[in-house]
Protein backbone atom coordinates (compact mmCIF):
# COMPACT_ATOMS: atom_id res chain seq x y z
CA UNK A 1 0.00 0.00 0.00
CA UNK A 2 1.10 3.65 -0.35
CA UNK A 3 3.12 5.53 1.78
CA UNK A 4 -0.29 8.11 1.96
CA UNK A 5 -2.48 5.70 2.62
CA UNK A 6 -0.63 4.74 5.42
CA UNK A 7 -0.84 8.01 7.04
CA UNK A 8 -4.06 8.39 6.54
CA UNK A 9 -4.99 5.08 8.70
CA UNK A 10 -2.29 6.39 11.23
CA UNK A 11 -4.19 9.05 11.48
CA UNK A 12 -7.83 7.67 11.20
CA UNK A 13 -7.56 4.57 12.81
CA UNK A 14 -9.55 5.93 15.51
CA UNK A 15 -11.35 8.15 14.62
CA UNK A 16 -13.43 5.65 11.84
CA UNK A 17 -13.65 4.60 8.29
CA UNK A 18 -16.40 5.24 5.93
CA UNK A 19 -17.14 2.77 3.25
CA UNK A 20 -18.79 3.73 -0.16
CA UNK A 21 -22.00 1.03 -0.56
CA UNK A 22 -20.02 -0.86 -3.17
CA UNK A 23 -17.17 -1.82 -0.54
CA UNK A 24 -19.31 -2.01 2.41
CA UNK A 25 -21.03 -4.75 0.28
CA UNK A 26 -18.22 -5.90 -0.49
CA UNK A 27 -17.46 -6.13 2.81
CA UNK A 28 -20.47 -8.01 3.75
CA UNK A 29 -20.68 -10.77 0.92
CA UNK A 30 -16.90 -11.91 1.81
CA UNK A 31 -17.97 -12.02 5.26
CA UNK A 32 -20.51 -14.74 4.31
CA UNK A 33 -18.08 -16.70 1.49
CA UNK A 34 -15.45 -14.95 -0.12
CA UNK A 35 -14.89 -17.38 -2.69
CA UNK A 36 -18.51 -16.50 -3.62
CA UNK A 37 -17.12 -12.61 -4.27
CA UNK A 38 -16.74 -13.27 -8.05
CA UNK A 39 -20.05 -14.61 -8.59
CA UNK A 40 -22.58 -12.46 -6.50
CA UNK A 41 -23.83 -10.38 -9.47
CA UNK A 42 -22.91 -7.07 -7.84
CA UNK A 43 -19.52 -7.50 -6.90
CA UNK A 44 -18.98 -9.35 -9.94
CA UNK A 45 -20.10 -6.38 -12.10
CA UNK A 46 -17.57 -4.11 -9.69
CA UNK A 47 -14.91 -7.35 -10.84
CA UNK A 48 -13.94 -7.50 -7.26
CA UNK A 49 -12.28 -10.64 -6.33
CA UNK A 50 -11.48 -12.34 -3.40
CA UNK A 51 -8.13 -10.68 -2.77
CA UNK A 52 -9.68 -7.50 -2.93
CA UNK A 53 -12.48 -8.77 -0.13
CA UNK A 54 -9.17 -9.80 1.96
CA UNK A 55 -7.94 -6.65 1.47
CA UNK A 56 -10.86 -4.35 2.35
CA UNK A 57 -11.68 -6.47 5.53
CA UNK A 58 -7.52 -5.92 6.47
CA UNK A 59 -7.90 -2.32 6.17
CA UNK A 60 -11.41 -2.09 7.96
CA UNK A 61 -9.81 -4.13 11.06
CA UNK A 62 -7.72 -1.49 11.39
CA UNK A 63 -9.56 0.61 12.34
CA UNK A 64 -11.78 1.32 15.77
CA UNK A 65 -15.01 2.13 14.02
CA UNK A 66 -17.00 1.87 11.05
CA UNK A 67 -18.83 5.11 10.21
CA UNK A 68 -21.94 4.81 7.74
CA UNK A 69 -24.95 6.74 6.68
CA UNK A 70 -28.92 5.50 6.51
CA UNK A 71 -28.43 6.12 3.12
CA UNK A 72 -25.33 3.63 2.62
CA UNK A 73 -27.41 1.06 5.01
CA UNK A 74 -30.36 1.18 2.77
CA UNK A 75 -28.73 1.05 -0.89
CA UNK A 76 -26.53 -2.02 1.06
CA UNK A 77 -29.44 -4.09 2.43
CA UNK A 78 -31.59 -3.57 -1.26
CA UNK A 79 -28.64 -5.19 -3.10
CA UNK A 80 -28.63 -7.68 -0.61
CA UNK A 81 -31.92 -8.90 -2.06
CA UNK A 82 -30.79 -9.52 -5.11
CA UNK A 83 -29.00 -12.86 -3.55
CA UNK A 84 -30.55 -15.82 -3.94
CA UNK A 85 -32.08 -18.46 -1.11
CA UNK A 86 -29.72 -19.25 1.74
CA UNK A 87 -26.97 -16.71 1.03
CA UNK A 88 -29.73 -13.83 1.39
CA UNK A 89 -30.74 -14.95 4.78
CA UNK A 90 -26.78 -15.11 5.39
CA UNK A 91 -25.58 -11.87 4.00
CA UNK A 92 -28.97 -10.10 5.57
CA UNK A 93 -27.73 -11.81 9.19
CA UNK A 94 -24.14 -10.20 8.75
CA UNK A 95 -25.73 -6.91 7.87
CA UNK A 96 -27.42 -7.12 11.05
CA UNK A 97 -24.62 -7.76 13.58
CA UNK A 98 -22.80 -5.73 11.75
CA UNK A 99 -24.86 -2.49 11.76
CA UNK A 100 -24.34 -2.75 15.95
CA UNK A 101 -21.02 -1.83 16.26
CA UNK A 102 -21.14 1.00 13.20
CA UNK A 103 -21.22 4.62 13.97
CA UNK A 104 -23.84 5.76 12.04
CA UNK A 105 -24.31 9.60 11.34
CA UNK A 106 -27.69 10.84 9.88
CA UNK A 107 -28.22 14.04 8.33
CA UNK A 108 -31.92 15.44 7.28
CA UNK A 109 -32.53 14.50 3.55
CA UNK A 110 -34.59 17.47 3.21
CA UNK A 111 -30.87 19.73 3.86
CA UNK A 112 -29.09 16.79 1.64
CA UNK A 113 -31.41 17.45 -1.33
CA UNK A 114 -30.22 21.80 -0.91
CA UNK A 115 -26.58 20.50 -1.55
CA UNK A 116 -24.89 20.59 -4.92
CA UNK A 117 -23.84 17.36 -3.82
CA UNK A 118 -27.41 15.89 -4.30
CA UNK A 119 -27.69 16.88 -8.41
CA UNK A 120 -24.06 15.48 -8.94
CA UNK A 121 -24.03 12.59 -7.07
CA UNK A 122 -27.67 11.27 -5.69
CA UNK A 123 -28.83 11.40 -2.00
CA UNK A 124 -26.52 8.57 -0.73
CA UNK A 125 -23.26 10.50 -2.20
CA UNK A 126 -24.24 13.50 -1.03
CA UNK A 127 -24.69 12.16 2.60
CA UNK A 128 -21.18 11.18 2.20
CA UNK A 129 -20.00 14.57 0.76
CA UNK A 130 -21.96 16.11 4.15
CA UNK A 131 -19.27 15.26 6.36
CA UNK A 132 -17.03 17.35 7.88
CA UNK A 133 -13.09 18.24 7.14
CA UNK A 134 -10.68 15.44 8.70
CA UNK A 135 -13.44 13.28 10.91
CA UNK A 136 -13.50 10.26 8.74
CA UNK A 137 -11.47 8.70 5.81
CA UNK A 138 -13.28 7.97 3.06
CA UNK A 139 -12.73 4.90 1.26
CA UNK A 140 -14.94 5.00 -2.22
CA UNK A 141 -14.64 3.26 -5.87
CA UNK A 142 -16.37 6.12 -7.30
CA UNK A 143 -13.63 8.47 -8.70
CA UNK A 144 -15.96 11.10 -9.07
CA UNK A 145 -16.97 10.84 -5.63
CA UNK A 146 -13.44 10.88 -3.86
CA UNK A 147 -12.08 14.14 -5.86
CA UNK A 148 -15.50 16.29 -4.95
CA UNK A 149 -14.60 15.24 -1.07
CA UNK A 150 -10.88 15.97 -1.57
CA UNK A 151 -11.96 19.05 -2.84
CA UNK A 152 -13.86 19.43 -0.05
CA UNK A 153 -11.11 18.63 2.43
CA UNK A 154 -12.08 15.35 3.55
CA UNK A 155 -9.66 12.64 3.36
CA UNK A 156 -10.67 10.50 0.67
CA UNK A 157 -8.81 6.99 -1.22
CA UNK A 158 -9.77 5.56 -4.31
CA UNK A 159 -10.14 2.03 -3.46
CA UNK A 160 -9.57 1.17 -7.21
CA UNK A 161 -5.77 3.23 -6.71
CA UNK A 162 -5.44 0.09 -3.54
CA UNK A 163 -6.91 -2.47 -6.50
CA UNK A 164 -3.73 -1.94 -8.50
CA UNK A 165 -1.20 -2.24 -6.21
CA UNK A 166 -2.94 -5.93 -5.75
CA UNK A 167 -2.85 -6.28 -9.50
CA UNK A 168 0.84 -4.69 -9.85
CA UNK A 169 1.91 -7.68 -7.30
CA UNK A 170 0.71 -10.56 -9.56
Amino acid sequence: MTDNFQKLIAKYRAKGILLDTNLLLLLFVGLVDSDWVNDFGRTKNQQFTKKEFLLLEGIVKTFSKIVTTPHILTETSNFAFQVDGKRQHSVLQVIAKSIQSFKERREESKKLVLADGFYNFGLTDAAILDLPPKRYLVLSVDAPLVIALQKKGVDAINFNHLRQHIWQQE
